[in-house]
């Protein structure tokens, strides 16, 4: 089972896969994966991005938009390769420990155009008995015809839903 989250830049997609994490963890089942979060200035402007390793705690600088860090590049972002690999890794560790609930945020054009970035991670979702998986709204289409085959539903957040949508993502996935 693999819940597709989706909605606008800055609506709290990652907040609510930190909620959903919250929620799954109280209820006893294990989560692994990562969560992306934001690395803001001294103004409070989005200046790059942290990977958060759900298992360890552990952070990596991921991108930053404001400098070059020597790997890919999208039309925003400059990536780690370093980070990027240790992110996989991650991913591919939490699916193969058999966590209950693997976390996947964000999947970009990095992996869906280009085939970059955390697509080898991607295959691990078959692994997983449940996964949480945070894409852009364009790549939606992408990412569901790479997932055919397997039991997708897609929760979009919004302003109005964000605070409810934790619940019904987990009882989705759960059944509970």
């Amino acid at each position: 089972m693999i819940a597709l989250l989706t909605g606008g830049i800055g609506v709290g997609k990652t907040t609510v896969c930190r909620r959903v994490v919250e929620l799954a963890r109280r209820r006893g089942y294990t989560c692994g994966g990562l969560l992306s979060l934001p690395l803001l200035d001294e103004k409070g402007v989005k200046v790059g991005i942290e990977a958060l390793d759900l298992a360890s705690g552990r952070r990596r600088l991921l991108a930053r938009a404001d400098r070059d860090l020597g790997g890919p590049r999208t039309e925003h972002y400059s990536f780690d390769a370093a980070a990027l690999a240790w992110a996989n890794s991650v991913l591919i560790r939490a699916a193969k420990a058999g966590c209950d609930l693997l976390v996947v945020d964000e999947v970009g054009p990095l992996e869906l155009e280009r085939g970059e970035g955390l697509a080898p991670a991607l295959a691990e979702l078959a692994g997983a008995p449940r996964a949480l998986v945070v894409v852009r709204e364009a790549l939606l289409g992408k990412l569901r015809r790479r997932l055919r085959g397997h039991e997708l539903a897609v929760f979009a957040v919004d302003e109005e839903n964000r605070g409810a949508l934790p619940d019904a993502i987990v009882g989705w996935l759960f059944g509970v």
